[in-house]
């Protein structure tokens, strides 16, 4: 449901992320490559954090200003109309982390583990990890979406050439204008687009297990600044429950709902992102990549 009003926080938000870029564009000569590399990644991260609210429906009551405001690849990867029809498909709660169903779900199908080879499955498990997920993660977030454009193109050709002419003209006037004001793309590539999506995928990293009886949506508690960057979807259990309340009030929703308890019974609490890093720096989060009900199906 959309806003009946503007969200000024959210709107304070852009204006943040909209200064924090041309500043990095500004002044990038006066600062050393890695500042420039990290201050860009961090925009970045927070510019799909923003996406992810506007795909909520926020912050106008507007749909195509809403939709002007995030369609702009910033992260060069994701075009803005996948991620809105693959999220919002995500959202369809009793499919969570079937993969079959739910296309943010790092589980496989039975017949798919079956079908990879050693080193498929090496990577699968990389991946896995926190630091895989980091390291690799966005490599293969670029190979799903080739992928998907892929089979887009074979079953709706026109509908998918559109979106992805509009991605490859929005990539075009963002490397462009990285170019005009002097940043190597190379810099421009590791900061937003690689550094960037790892920031975001530390983000969804733990969000969603498989719990037989449980919620299958965790929470990571975190400090003011990676609660503002992630736009408090780290408390992702209670966005889930209410996924139209806009960012700045998930925390009261959060209080209210009694979250933690109920993430605590089921996909799981963590106490800080650096809980999740010392869990499953080696260890993989799921010990079977394999979701349980394709598992089961398979028996």
């Amino acid at each position: 449901m959309l806003p009946q009003r503007v969200e000024w926080p959210t709107v304070a938000v852009i204006g943040g992320i909209a200064g924090g870029f041309a500043a990095v564009l500004r002044w990038h000569d006066d600062l050393p490559t890695p500042v420039v590399v990290a201050a860009l990644a961090v925009l970045a991260a927070w510019y799909n954090s923003l996406q992810h609210e506007v795909i909520h429906g926020h912050p106008t009551p507007w749909r195509r200003i809403n939709t002007a405001i995030a369609s702009l690849p910033v992260g060069l990867v994701v075009p803005f109309s996948w991620y809105r029809s693959l999220h919002l498909a995500h959202h369809r709660d009793e499919h969570l982390t079937d993969p079959s169903l739910d296309p943010e779900s790092f589980y496989v199908s039975a017949a798919a583990w079956e079908s990879y080879g050693r080193a498929h499955r090496a990577a699968v498990g990389v991946l896995n990890t926190l630091p895989g997920r980091l390291v690799i993660g966005p490599p293969v977030l670029s190979a799903r979406i080739v992928a998907g454009a892929w089979s887009a193109l074979r079953t709706r050709p026109l509908h998918a050439a559109i979106r992805i002419g509009r991605h490859v003209a929005g990539v075009a006037f963002v490397l462009a204008v990285v170019i005009a004001c002097g940043i190597d793309v190379w810099v421009y590539l590791l900061g937003a687009a690689w550094f960037g999506w790892s920031i975001s995928l530390m983000r969804s990293f733990a969000e969603h297990r498989f719990v037989d009886g449980g919620t299958q949506s965790a929470v990571v508690r975190a400090g003011p600044a990676l609660s503002l960057l992630y736009l408090n979807n780290n408390l992702h259990l209670s966005h889930h429950a209410r996924p139209g309340v806009p960012w700045y009030q998930l925390p009261a929703l959060h209080a209210r709902l009694e979250a933690d308890a109920i993430a605590a019974t089921g996909a799981g609490l963590y106490t800080s992102y650096l809980d999740v890093a010392r869990r499953f720096a080696v260890r993989p989060f799921v010990a079977e990549p394999v979701h349980p009900g394709w598992a089961a199906s398979a028996d």
